[in-house]
C-alpha cells in the first residue's frame, strides 16, 4: 500500500536539487577559470574548492534522493546537510574571504539565511510523519515468542 507524497516533499526535493545544481555550477566555474584563479591563488586552494564543491553537490543531490524515497532517516540526513552547508557557507563568508566586510554588509544575508532555515526546518518537521517506517517494524507485528497470558507454548 503506497501513500501519496505530501506537497512539501516535492517542494523540499526541488529546493535540494536546485541547491545541488547551484553548487555544481560553482564547481564548474572553478574549472572554467582555473588558469586565471591559479595566477591569484595557490593550487591547494583550488583543489580544496573543487573537492568541497563536489562534496557539497553530492550531499545536496543525495539529500534530495533520500527525501524523495522517504526513508526513515531522511529528515535527520537532510537536516545535517542543511546545517553543515549553512555553517560552511558562513565560515567561508566571514573568515576565509580575502576582503572581509563589516557586519552591516552581512545583516541582509543573515536575515535571509535565518528565514530560509526556518522554512526548511519547519517543512522537514511537517514532512516527518509521512516518512516510511523501517521494514523490520512492519513485518514483526504480532509475532512475539512470549505469550502475555502465561500459557505454555506447544
Amino acid at each position: 500500500m503506497k501513500s501519496k507524497r505530501p506537497f512539501l516533499v516535492y517542494v523540499l526535493t526541488i529546493l535540494f536539487l536546485l541547491a545541488g545544481v547551484t553548487s555544481l555550477i560553482g564547481t564548474t566555474g572553478v574549472f572554467d577559470a582555473w588558469n586565471w584563479l591559479l595566477s591569484f591563488t595557490s593550487l591547494k586552494s583550488l583543489v580544496l574548492q573543487v573537492f568541497l564543491g563536489i562534496l557539497i553537490t553530492l550531499a545536496w543531490f543525495s539529500a534530495a534522493v533520500i527525501l524523495w524515497m522517504r526513508l526513515q532517516w531522511a529528515i535527520l540526513y537532510c537536516s545535517c546537510v542543511v546545517i553543515l552547508t549553512t555553517v560552511w557557507g558562513w565560515i567561508e563568508r566571514l573568515f576565509l574571504t580575502s576582503n572581509p566586510q563589516p557586519f552591516n554588509r552581512h545583516a541582509l544575508a543573515l536575515t535571509i539565511t535565518c528565514i530560509f532555515l526556518l522554512f526548511i526546518f519547519s517543512a522537514l518537521y511537517l514532512v516527518a510523519p509521512s516518512m516510511k517506517p523501517f521494514p523490520s517494524l512492519q513485518n514483526d507485528r504480532g509475532s512475539t515468542s512470549i505469550q502475555p497470558t502465561g500459557d505454555k507454548n506447544e
